[in-house]
C-alpha cells in the first residue's frame, strides 16, 4: 500500500519539531497544520535549508518569522538558566532546534521507506526558491499564543515514497559456521562513549586547574558530538535530555561495515583474540 508523502512528511514534522522543542525547553507545544495563510514576506524570518542524504537535491525548508524564533530561543535559554538573552542567541538556538527537528524527520522517513536517510549539511539563506509549495504549521505554546512556521520539501523528498519495484535483496550468510560465530559476537557488550570535544594542555596549564576553571573545547555548541566505540567514531549526533538524563540523537551514522568492524575488534580484545 502506497503512503501519501505529504501526510507522512507533515506527521514527521509535527513529531520531530514537537520533540525538539520539548527536549530543549522542558515545555509542551501543540504542532498542527494550519489552514491560515502565512505572510508572503520573508523579512526578519530565518530561512533554513537542510539537505538530506537521499540525493543531492533532497532538501527541507523551515521558514520561521521573527516572533517564532525569538520566542523559542528565549524559552530554551531561560530553561537553561540564562536570563539575559539577545537576538543572536535566539537565532542560533532556533537553528539548533531546526537541526534536531529535521533529524527526527529523517528518522521517520527512514522507518517509512526502509532505507536510511540522514540530515546532512544545513545553512541559513536569504530567501527560499521562488517555485516552492509551502505547508504552514501552527505552533501553540502554553500561554495560548500561536506562531506559524512554513515548511517545504523538494520533489526528491516526496519521490522517496514512490515504489521502486522489487525490494532490495537482503544479503544471506554464505557460511553457516561464520554465521554461528557471528551470533556469539552479538552478545558481547561494548562500551559507548560520547565526545563533546578535545583540548591539549601543557602540564603547567593542567596544574593551574582548580574548581571553577573552564576548559574550552575545540567544538562549537552547534556542532554534533561524536559517538565512540572502541576508539572509533561510529556516529555523530545532537545532545538531548531524556527523563533528566543526557542522550544523543543520531544524525550521521557510519556504514554498517565500519560499525561491525569496530565491534569485532572490541570483541576480539575481550575474548583474547588477535586484532
Amino acid at each position: 500500500m502506497m503512503m501519501d508523502p505529504a501526510s507522512r512528511l507533515a506527521q514527521h514534522i509535527e513529531q520531530g519539531l514537537g520533540k525538539a522543542l520539548e527536549s530543549m525547553t522542558g515545555r509542551q507545544f501543540s504542532i498542527t497544520p494550519d489552514r491560515k495563510d502565512a505572510p508572503d514576506s520573508f523579512a526578519n524570518s530565518i530561512v533554513w535549508r537542510q539537505a538530506l542524504s537521499a540525493s543531492p537535491t533532497a532538501e527541507l525548508w523551515f521558514v520561521a518569522p521573527r516572533e517564532l524564533w525569538n520566542m523559542a530561543g528565549r524559552v530554551t535559554l531561560e530553561a537553561a538558566g540564562i536570563e539575559e538573552v539577545g537576538e543572536d542567541e535566539c537565532r542560533s538556538t532556533w537553528i539548533e532546534i531546526c537541526g534536531q527537528a529535521i533529524a527526527g524527520v529523517a528518522s521517520g522517513i527512514t522507518a517509512d521507506i526502509g532505507r536510511e536517510v540522514t540530515a546532512e549539511s544545513g545553512k541559513e539563506q536569504a530567501a527560499p526558491p521562488e517555485s516552492i509549495e509551502w505547508t504552514t504549521f501552527g505552533i501553540g505554546n502554553q500561554d495560548g499564543e500561536v506562531f506559524r512556521l512554513r515548511v517545504a520539501w523538494s520533489p526528491d523528498v516526496a519521490a522517496l515514497y514512490e515504489p521502486t519495484g522489487t525490494p532490495d535483496a537482503q544479503p544471506t550468510p554464505s557460511n553457516t559456521t561464520v554465521s554461528k560465530t557471528f551470533d556469539l559476537l552479538l552478545d558481547v557488550a561494548l562500551p559507548v562513549s560520547v565526545s563533546f570535544g578535545r583540548k591539549t594542555l601543557q602540564i603547567r596549564e593542567v596544574l593551574k586547574l582548580n574548581t571553577g576553571s573552564i576548559v574550552e573545547l575545540d567544538r562549537m555548541v552547534s556542532e554534533p558530538v561524536d559517538v565512540i566505540v572502541n576508539d572509533c567514531v561510529i556516529a555523530r549526533g545532537e545532545v538531548v535530555v531524556v527523563d533528566g538524563n543526557y542522550g544523543v540523537r543520531i544524525t550521521h551514522l557510519a556504514s554498517r561495515e565500519d560499525r561491525l568492524r569496530s565491534g569485532i575488534r572490541e570483541a576480539q580484545n575481550r575474548i583474547g583474540g588477535r586484532p
